[in-house]
């Protein structure tokens, strides 16, 4: 048993509290307690970030990230758990291929971790959900809605519609062609599409405007943004380090967006990282879609609050409580019964980012010169793991069976 003392972050507002820890579960959270070692943490402390979209290639892509680099750079940027997407080099849509996946990387993670499957007409209960693909992206994978085997657990879509997207296909030269090449129109014409099918738990990923939002929280749909789409917009001189599937919008919608992060239309920020080497980040035409940010995802976002465009509530909320309920995992809050993961963050502390700082494989970042605000200490289960910013801890992070839960 061991006991922690600090300002944490409980039922909506910093306290000093003591949290008493069993076996990486939270026993209690009490106003007094004696009789034990105690730890103190300093700063602000919030319950671990939960990224729900991220993908770490392996196994099949390691050149680009491996499971080992890709959990350390969420670790280091104060996220303890992830779920893995299945578009991998062999798609995850069977026993056999989700077996050899969770084979290949178990022992390399610094967080906990779900694996995702590609809906598909096989059942995998160990998967923390059903990924759906409606547009073809990296990978390729397009989704048979006619014949899928149908779990109740979170349906993760890529909204873009493949009819759409044909129909808009042009020379991809730069980010506003991108933009026309895979429009909004094809975004909201796949939620429409989804909603058809009646499916429960239906979570639509990186949305890229209020237009598509409203129309998904109207269907009864739970929404996910990201930094990406928050941030960024195809005026910036990026070039193919901007290249993502949905692509990033014009300024106007991306400021509006943004905006819009202070209502409950929007459940989650995941970061849908997605690394490709700098190599294949070279030509626009040729290269493919995707980019880091795990490791940047609660950073950004907890500057976004020191700017005043979020409060820490809703940060709390996008980046650690509702991705944990959508999941059904016991995460995200640290109250009696939940997993002990705890980071602890100085807000008055921002530094610029730079991507040779960070731990991702591919070694870049589109958020070059952005201000960010890291965790100085990370707690995986009560074990320390990051601490002033240094690794203390060794790759730790266990498979969240699904079949267990």
């Amino acid at each position: 048993m061991e006991a922690f003392h600090g300002r944490f972050y409980v039922s909506g507002e910093f306290r000093e509290k003591y949290v008493v820890v069993e076996d990486g579960i939270i026993k209690s959270v009490t106003n007094e307690l004696s009789g034990v070692h105690i730890t103190s943490i300093p700063g602000l402390i919030f319950p671990g970030g939960v990224d729900m979209h991220v993908h770490f290639r392996d196994p099949g892509e390691t050149e680009k990230e491996d499971f080992k680099t890709g959990s350390l750079s969420a670790l280091y940027g104060g996220t303890t758990t992830v779920c893995d997407m299945p578009n991998n080099k062999v798609p995850i849509d069977n026993r056999e291929s989700f077996g050899h996946k969770l084979s290949s990387i178990r022992n390399k993670s610094f967080v906990d971790f779900g694996l995702y499957q590609a809906a598909s007409n096989v059942s995998i209960q160990e998967c923390i959900g059903q990924k759906i693909f409606l547009g073809k992206s990296t990978g390729g994978l397009l989704t048979d809605l006619e014949n899928c085997e149908w779990q109740d657990k979170v349906k993760v879509v890529h909204a873009e519609l493949q009819e759409c997207l044909e129909n808009n296909s042009r020379e991809n030269k730069d980010l506003i062609t991108h933009d026309m090449a895979r429009p909004i129109e094809c975004e909201m014409e796949a939620i429409e599409h989804v909603f058809k099918y009646n499916l429960s738990k239906v979570h639509i990923a990186h949305l890229t405007s209020t237009r598509t939002v409203e129309l998904s929280k109207s269907l009864g749909f739970t929404t996910e943004v990201t930094p990406h789409h928050l941030l960024l917009n195809n005026s910036m001189d990026l070039g193919a380090r901007g290249k993502v599937n949905p692509p990033l919008r014009k300024r106007s919608v991306q400021e509006e967006l943004l905006r819009s992060l202070k209502s409950k239309s929007i459940d989650v920020i995941a970061s849908d990282h997605a690394p490709h080497t700098i190599l294949e980040k070279k030509d626009f035409r040729d290269a493919p879609s995707g980019l880091p940010g795990v490791e940047t995802r609660i950073p950004l976002t907890l500057s976004l609050h020191r700017k005043g465009l979020i409060s820490l509530d809703r940060a709390v909320s996008l980046l650690m409580e509702r991705p944990s309920e959508i999941c059904r995992i016991n995460k995200g809050y640290i109250a009696e019964g939940y997993d002990a993961d705890f980071i602890s963050v100085d807000i008055k502390n921002p530094v610029e980012i730079n991507g040779e700082d960070l731990h991702s494989k591919c070694d870049w970042t589109p958020f070059e010169r952005f201000e960010g605000i890291f965790p100085d200490v990370v707690y995986l289960r009560g074990e320390l793991m990051i601490q002033e910013r240094e690794l203390v801890g060794s790759p730790a992070g266990v498979f969240l069976d699904a079949k267990k839960q």
